[in-house]
């Protein structure tokens, strides 16, 4: 009977943190593929509408490799996304910006 009694406990501490688990693990699924899902409907609107440019243009894209410049400009954008949410999800700003008592934020 006592056993009981800890399972219930066990549960009622526990349930709770898993909820928050699967509810943040969501929250971070639908939002990773959802800016994918962006990203890709963007990078294939900008290379359909260079498709449609007359053939003397598209020669000149791609002997400047605009088709890779796109991938590269999106490539850093998520990067920067990505990047910013560690920052966010670890607190890191916050933490740098710490100084002594009696110091001022330059120091010559």
């Amino acid at each position: 009977m006592q056993y009981l009694y800890i399972a219930q406990l066990v549960f009622m501490i526990i349930g709770p943190l898993i909820r928050l688990v699967f509810r943040v693990i969501g929250l971070g699924f639908v939002t990773y593929f959802g800016f994918n899902a962006l990203i890709t409907v963007a990078q294939d609107y900008m290379i359909s509408n260079m498709g449609q440019a007359g053939t003397a243009i598209q020669q000149i894209l791609g002997l400047a490799k605009i088709d890779i410049a796109i991938n590269i400009m999106l490539a850093a954008v998520t990067t920067r996304f990505i990047i910013a949410g560690i920052n966010k999800a670890t607190d890191k700003k916050r933490s740098q910006v710490w100084n002594p008592p009696g110091r001022d934020y330059i120091d010559a």
